[in-house]
């Protein structure tokens, strides 16, 4: 159950990054930043104008909640990163592995920063 549990937190996480990720160029970045940036407003509007009454206790609402933010928090950073990458190619920086680590890095520290902005804000 336990470990069921945490893959689906990691896909919650992995799957919007790693689609950022393969953007071939500005405009389809763009495009995912429309599509997915519209999908997670509207599904933070609808988390907050739902009366508390129906929103929901316990368990399920506490992983929907973690979910939710996860999913956010990697729209997010997958999106500044792939700008990140865009722009470093498009001004001739050679991409190195100092290069990568680094973007891993600044990927954790937004994941984690990000994550509990989110959980404030909730």
């Amino acid at each position: 159950m336990i470990d069921t549990l945490i893959l689906l937190f990691l896909l919650f996480l992995a799957i919007p990054f790693a689609i950022a990720q393969i953007m071939p160029n500005k405009k389809w970045l763009i495009a995912y930043t429309i599509f997915f940036g519209t999908l997670a407003i509207v599904l933070y509007y609808e988390h907050i104008t739902t009366p508390i009454n129906r929103r929901g206790d316990g368990f399920s609402y506490i992983f929907g909640k973690v979910a939710a933010c996860l999913f956010y928090t990697s729209i997010i950073v997958g999106i500044i990163n792939r700008a990140t990458v865009l722009y470093l190619r498009s001004i001739n920086v050679t991409i190195n592995i100092w290069l990568i680590v680094s973007l891993v890095l600044l990927n954790v520290i937004l994941i984690v920063l990000m994550f509990i902005g989110l959980m404030i804000v909730y």
